[in-house]
C-alpha cells in the first residue's frame, strides 16, 4: 500500500467513527426524551444526575470545611485566653498550630480572613491589652517591666505595637490614665 493509501484509510476510519459517535449521541438524546416520557429517571433527575451528585459533594464537604473553621476559631479563642501563649516572647505560629492539632498554613489563612491581621499582629494585639490590664492595676510599673510581663521582646516593637493599637505611646497613656 502506498502512503496515499494509508492516509485515505486513517481519514476514511476517522469519520466513519466521528460518524459513529454523532449517531451515538443522537441516540443517546432520543432515549433519554423516551425514559423521560416514560416516567423512568434519566439523567438530570436529582436521584440519578452524577453532576447533581458531585455538586451536593462538594457543597457538604464546603460546609464541613467551614465548620472545621469555626471550631478551629473557636478553640484558637479559647486558647489564647486561657494559655496566653502571647506571653511567652518565643512563641511561634508553628507552636500555636500544634498545640490546635493544626498546621501553621491553615492557622494563618484562618487567622488572616477572621482578624484581618496577620499572626504577629494579633499576637500584638493581645499583648497590648495585656499590658494594659496591667497598667491598670499597677500604675507604677515600670516599662522594661510592663513589655517583659506583657510578652514583648523588644522595646521598639512594644512601642510600635502599643502606639498602633491605643493611638498613642505607653508614656502618654500613663499620662492620659486618671489618678487612682
Amino acid at each position: 500500500m502506498t502512503k496515499v493509501s494509508i492516509i485515505l484509510l486513517v481519514v476514511l476510519t476517522t469519520f466513519v467513527f466521528s460518524i459513529a459517535c454523532f449517531l451515538g449521541i443522537l441516540i443517546g438524546r432520543r432515549l433519554c426524551a423516551t425514559k423521560k416520557q416514560s416516567g423512568y429517571p434519566v439523567s438530570g433527575d436529582r436521584e440519578t444526575d452524577p453532576e447533581k451528585d458531585v455538586l451536593e459533594d462538594e457543597a457538604a464537604e464546603y460546609f464541613a470545611g467551614r465548620k472545621r473553621e469555626e471550631v478551629l476559631l473557636e478553640s484558637f479563642k479559647t486558647y489564647m485566653i486561657e494559655q496566653k501563649p502571647y506571653l511567652n516572647s518565643k512563641v511561634s505560629i508553628e507552636s500555636v498550630a500544634a498545640s490546635l492539632g493544626t498546621n501553621k498554613t491553615t492557622l494563618s489563612k484562618l487567622i488572616n480572613a477572621s482578624f484581618r491581621m496577620n499572626f504577629r499582629q494579633l499576637l500584638n494585639s493581645y499583648r497590648v491589652k495585656e499590658a494594659l490590664r496591667i497598667l491598670t492595676i499597677d500604675r507604677n510599673i515600670s516599662f522594661e517591666e510592663l513589655r517583659i510581663a506583657s510578652g514583648f521582646n523588644s522595646v521598639s516593637t512594644f512601642t510600635t505595637a502599643f502606639s498602633r493599637f491605643t493611638g498613642c505611646t505607653p508614656g502618654e497613656y500613663c499620662k492620659k490614665m486618671p489618678v487612682q
